[in-house]
């Protein structure tokens, strides 16, 4: 290959380009570069603090649900133990209004027997008089007086 002053003029022409670009183009586009990886660290870095807090706020909001799951477990339970308080402070009072009507109903059916008693008696005299006044006047075909059907009642009495 034969070098000639064309060629020459070409490398030393390409080595001037090659120098001003260095000189001047290639601190301008340096810079650009620069700024832009800048930017983009800085951006990169705003992503990853933007990370961290959504992790830190979806730590608290975790934290905040197991609190609040606690916090409803623990009423319902407070609303539990109210409804059964509840129910056994009116399951007394019906008990007690149970046994104080069932109490009453057996005094007033002690009270009946005592006056469905004392009325029988009385009944089974009247009937008893009534039956022997009867017998009597047919058989006797008289009346008796009171005295006689007394002395038969007491006896009866005493039996």
């Amino acid at each position: 290959m034969k070098i000639n002053i064309t060629f020459l003029i070409q490398t030393i022409l390409f080595i001037f380009y090659i120098y001003l670009c260095i000189k001047f183009i290639w601190p301008y586009i340096n810079n650009v570069i620069e700024k832009r990886k800048k930017k983009l660290y800085f951006e990169l870095k705003k992503i990853k603090n933007a990370k961290f807090k959504i992790l830190k706020l979806n730590k608290e909001i975790e934290i905040k649900k197991i609190i609040r799951k606690n916090i409803f477990l623990k009423i319902e339970n407070e609303i539990k133990q109210s409804k059964l308080n509840l129910f056994n402070k009116y399951k007394k009072k019906a008990k007690f209004k149970y046994n104080k009507i069932i109490n009453e109903a057996k005094l007033k059916i002690n009270l009946e027997k005592i006056y469905m008693y004392n009325n029988f008696n009385k009944n089974i005299y009247k009937i008893i008089y009534l039956i022997l006044k009867k017998t009597t006047y047919n058989t006797f075909n008289e009346k008796l007086d009171n005295k006689f059907i007394s002395k038969i009642l007491n006896k009866y009495k005493s039996c």
